[in-house]
């Protein structure tokens, strides 16, 4: 983006080098060259700091953001876990229902009204 010299300031050059004009467009020229100048480089002081705070953010947020594997071994670890559960869950199942099968058992066995239905029929 080029600048400029607004009309008037450029009227107030020629005034100053008495009214020559080539003077006049010469030094207004190395004001706009100076402009430009100073503009280009504050235009690569930006992108630098730019690129550098994006730079250092990404490194700051990077150990704090969880990355697809670190998502995915979770999940897997999580899935390993239920598995674990599940099949603790089915051998509880099946201790308690030979826990049940045994306390009726015994209850059974040992009620002294089963045992005289068991004298009688085996009489």
């Amino acid at each position: 983006m080029s600048y400029s010299i607004p009309r008037d300031v450029f009227l107030l050059l020629e005034t100053a080098f008495n009214h020559d004009r080539e003077k006049a467009e010469v030094f207004a020229k190395a004001i706009e060259c100076s402009i430009q100048a100073i503009e280009n480089q504050a235009d690569e002081r930006i992108t630098h700091k730019k690129e550098a705070l994006k730079s250092e953010l990404y490194n700051e947020l990077r150990g704090e953001l969880a990355t697809k594997e670190f998502v995915r071994a979770e999940i897997g670890e999580v899935r390993a876990e239920i598995l674990e559960l599940r099949a603790e869950v089915k051998q509880n199942a099946l201790l308690l229902k030979i826990l049940i099968g045994v306390t009726i058992f015994g209850l059974t066995l040992f009620n002294p009204a089963f045992i005289k239905l068991v004298e009688l029929v085996l009489k």
